[in-house]
């Protein structure tokens, strides 16, 4: 479905970034994977989560490569498109995935809860896109026929409610306003722009779940169902479809009004 499409996902080192990278690479696509490897709260580690996710792929029979650098850093957001184009040639998909979560009443929040949540969310979703959609203006410009694809994430807590989660809820807001003028903006140049509202069981959202995993059910909680949907959104099938945001878990998929 995705035989010679190069993607980068972004936090694509662990849960639900994880599952992208690993379904688009198992779909026929090349796969930048990209994570700082930092803590669920954004604090420095040792680990090289992307690195682990791109020896799952290569050991599969697919062709990845590891990125550890901040996206909310424009240069990053540069490095991660030039990195793509320099490994393959070309770039088609990017996947706007990477967070982390600070949560606190709003009373108790600090300037840098406020501040490290959005910069990571709203700026790191704008930095890779900026860089992706200048390439893809440019090849349109130049009479090159494209067909990319840009899916930004978002979070189900804009429509369930968000106590405790300000920060987070006000970034992810700004992520589905911020895709559907980009949609409107790169519609010219043969680019679609959705965004997902992904609920899976992940690090960052495991203490709100309170449900029990069941070993002989299917998992609800998992994040791979909504990697299919973000392979069906990257593939060229998904043409015609832009500026719409989808909601979904385990088998359900839900199709989220505009601004109502």
């Amino acid at each position: 479905m995705l035989g010679g499409r190069v993607a980068i996902v972004t936090g694509g080192g662990r849960g639900i970034g994880r599952a992208h990278a690993l379904r688009l690479a198992a779909y026929g696509a090349r796969v930048v994977v990209n994570d700082a490897g930092v803590a669920a709260d954004g604090a420095a580690t040792d680990e090289t989560p992307a690195d682990a996710v791109v020896a799952e792929i290569h050991a599969a029979g697919g062709e990845a490569v590891a990125h550890a650098g901040d996206i909310a850093d424009l240069a990053v957001g540069e490095a991660l498109v030039e990195l793509a184009i320099a490994t393959w040639g070309r770039l088609d998909v990017v996947v706007n995935n990477a967070g982390i979560g600070r949560p606190r009443m709003v009373f108790n929040m600090s300037e840098a809860e406020w501040d490290d949540v959005v910069r990571v969310h709203l700026k790191g979703t704008f930095s890779v896109s900026r860089a992706a959609c200048r390439h893809w203006r440019e090849q349109a410009k130049a009479g090159a026929v494209v067909d990319a694809r840009l899916i930004n994430t978002s979070t189900g807590l804009l429509v369930a409610g968000g106590a405790g989660q300000s920060n987070y809820v006000a970034a992810k807001g700004g992520v589905s306003a911020f895709s559907e003028a980009v949609a409107s903006e790169m519609a010219p140049y043969g680019v679609t722009v959705n965004a997902i509202m992904p609920a899976a069981r992940t690090r960052l959202s495991a203490a709100g779940w309170r449900m029990e995993r069941s070993a002989a059910a299917f998992d609800d909680t998992d994040p791979a169902p909504i990697a299919e949907l973000v392979c069906y959104l990257a593939s060229p099938a998904a043409a015609a479809i832009s500026g719409q945001t989808f909601h979904v878990r385990g088998g359900r998929i839900e199709s989220v009004g505009g601004w109502q």
